[in-house]
């Protein structure tokens, strides 16, 4: 009798104990199933930031790079090749600890197909946390998907968005046509820019001078000549002096030094880029000329700006005297 009794009293409270776990269960879902939904259409699951504007999550193409702000976000996207889509929300999170999050992307049957973590520590200074996809017609289909964020594994913001092929989205979004007036005043911007870039271009002078060093007092050429001699440890430098009398207010220029052996083929590129608001200024870029590296001949640097050699200069390794 007593063992039936204990038996009872066990099966009793597990199912006491099912009871109270089912009638949890609803109550959570209940609560993912309750979120706020923000002017731009996210869904957001966290009642403390439900009255903060940048919360919402943002889909868009690019990200411009003067304004770290998303360019023409929206919810509906073309499948194209190189496309891709980024989603990011603004960081408001703690600037006192760490904050571990999870962006997750889901598919139109609801798999997650791609995730990301991120880690945000108090000292960063990031405008956005993003997470990007590409959505080229070769990897995705046409169909309804979402993105969510999860902070610290916990869902707190979620996104919808639909891919459809370019004919769908040129229905959806027709080309505007342009005026006539329109069209003139972007020829005339294209003509102006081809000349003010040709202009530039012609207005930039370089001397190009080779040495073996410079000096580490004055900065000056140390070595110079046409002839080297390869060599353990041994380097040709050019030195480029460069005139650029329009140049602007801390003007950034790039500019690439490209050094060609006797076959005539580039082996060693290098960009520069240089930011100034001198008219005159030098530039310079060395390679090694050691016996495992280079043979005797014929060398070739040039200085390229906006994709014209704004100058050039062959000189001549030889081999070490034995």
């Amino acid at each position: 009798m007593k063992k039936i009794k204990a038996q009872k009293y066990f099966i009793y409270n597990i199912v006491c104990l099912v009871i109270i776990f089912l009638l949890l269960i609803p109550g959570c879902a209940s609560r993912e199933r309750r979120p706020v939904i923000l002017a731009d259409s996210t869904y957001y699951y966290n009642s403390t930031l439900e009255k903060d504007s940048s919360a919402g999550i943002s889909l868009s193409n690019k990200i411009s790079k003067k304004t770290g702000r998303p360019i023409k976000p929206g919810t509906i996207f073309k499948l194209d090749d190189g496309a891709k889509l980024i989603a990011s929300i603004g960081n408001n999170f703690s600037k006192n600890e760490l904050s571990m999050l999870h962006i997750d992307w889901i598919d139109s049957e609801g798999n997650s197909f791609y995730r990301k973590r991120i880690d945000i520590y108090p000292k960063d200074s990031l405008l956005l946390i993003s997470s990007s996809i590409s959505i080229s017609p070769e990897k995705r289909e046409k169909g309804n998907y979402s993105v969510r964020f999860y902070l610290f594994r916990e869902l707190f913001a979620e996104k919808k968005f639909q891919l459809v092929d370019s004919s769908t989205y040129s229905k959806l979004f027709p080309p505007k046509e342009k005026s006539k007036s329109e069209k003139k005043q972007q020829k005339k911007i294209k003509k102006k820019k081809v000349t003010k870039s040709k202009t530039s271009i012609e207005q930039v002078k370089a001397e190009i001078i080779l040495c073996k060093k410079l000096s580490e007092k004055t900065g000056k050429p140390i070595g110079v000549d046409s002839i080297f001699v390869i060599g353990d440890k041994a380097n040709v430098k050019a030195v480029v002096n460069i005139t650029k009398p329009d140049v602007k207010a801390n003007e950034q220029m790039k500019f690439y030094f490209e050094w060609s052996g006797p076959d005539n083929e580039t082996f060693y590129k290098k960009r520069i880029v240089y930011t100034t608001s001198s008219p005159t200024f030098t530039i310079s870029n060395s390679i090694s000329v050691t016996p495992e590296k280079r043979i005797p001949g014929v060398y070739k640097i040039q200085v390229i700006y906006k994709k014209k050699v704004i100058a050039n200069q062959e000189f001549i390794l030889a081999a070490p005297e034995k």
